[in-house]
């Protein structure tokens, strides 16, 4: 029993950190901000400590109990406010924002189209062309950095431009989900919850983690929102806002990244698993594949009636 204990414990301590540091340092730099805007920090932070010091055991507890009760449920409004946040950093915004937003994805999807443009161009002179009369031009270093960078912006840019996003995140992550459809004829969006039971646990924790870091990045921009209020006893408060860019434009992008990349990793390995598990035949070849990936999309989605689709018997 007291191993059980000790363990639970620990499980308790773990998750606690996991859900309840954040917060604790938002309070902490609170306390902080407060104190700063005092006529004497030192003294008014000392004056609290030596009022809680002069409580009652039993009064400390309570307020222990309080103070815990307070993080842990500042941690939980915060993960109920992150996938909001994440949906409009995304842009998926209210409908008076429409314009703002056909604005922002039409400025993506011109740009994209001369990314392309000039990706076809360099690529041309990268892959000799067997009917060209004469060697290629070969690629300045400078032409291959261009080329690397049009490669990475167009993968994670959709390529119909009527997926198109208003921002770079939300770019990032539609261009992950519309993938599998381009190259597998399958759904992404609609398969994944199918297709998640399906893979191995060591791939649903590295997936897991890569999606907890995402959602860390989106609550670091909102805690650091969620400073500024401060302002009311100290100026310093407004530095947060240089922390909420530094969160949603360097840390969000990457950890989208990352994520993405399990997120076609997932169907580039796995998709044969869908087929077997709704035993419906496997494509022969790659040219069928994205017919065959729209089938089974389709019977996913609303079924079928079709006599002539037969199914797998399976093992």
């Amino acid at each position: 029993m007291p191993t059980f204990w000790s363990a639970a414990a620990g499980k308790l301590v773990d998750r606690w950190l996991a859900s309840g540091l954040a917060s604790a340092v938002y309070w902490l730099v609170m306390v902080l901000a407060w104190a700063a805007g005092q006529r004497h920090p030192r003294q008014a932070l000392a004056g609290r400590l030596d009022a809680v010091g002069a409580m009652r055991a039993g009064e400390q507890i309570v307020l222990l109990l309080v103070a815990l009760v307070g993080l842990a449920a500042s941690g939980l409004l915060m993960r109920q406010l992150t996938l909001p946040a994440l949906r409009l950093l995304e842009g998926y915004w209210p409908r008076f924002l429409s314009s703002v937003s056909e604005r922002l994805c039409a400025g993506h999807a011109r740009r994209r189209a001369a990314d392309s443009t000039k990706w076809r161009v360099l690529y041309s002179r990268l892959e000799a062309d067997p009917s060209a009369a004469g060697p290629p031009t070969p690629l300045s270093a400078a032409e291959r950095a261009e080329y690397t960078r049009l490669e990475a912006r167009l993968r994670w840019s959709p390529r119909d431009p009527a997926l198109t996003m208003p921002t770079r995140v939300g770019n990032i992550l539609r261009a992950a989900e519309a993938e599998p459809h381009h190259k597998y004829g399958l759904d992404a969006v609609l398969l994944w919850p199918h297709l998640w039971t399906l893979l191995p646990e060591a791939f649903q924790r590295d997936l897991s983690v890569a999606r907890q870091r995402l959602d860390a990045a989106v609550a670091a921009g909102l805690w650091a929102l969620l400073v500024l209020p401060a302002v009311y006893w100290t100026p310093w408060a407004l530095s947060a806002l240089l922390f909420t860019p530094a969160a949603w434009g360097w840390w969000l992008p990457r950890a989208c990244q990352e994520y993405a990349i399990l997120l076609q990793v997932a169907f580039d390995l796995h998709r044969r698993e869908l087929y077997r598990a709704l035993r419906h035949p496997l494509p022969a070849n790659a040219a069928e594949e994205p017919a065959a990936g729209l089938r089974l999309t389709a019977y996913v989605y609303r079924g079928s009636d079709d006599p002539a689709l037969v199914f797998d018997p399976g093992d």
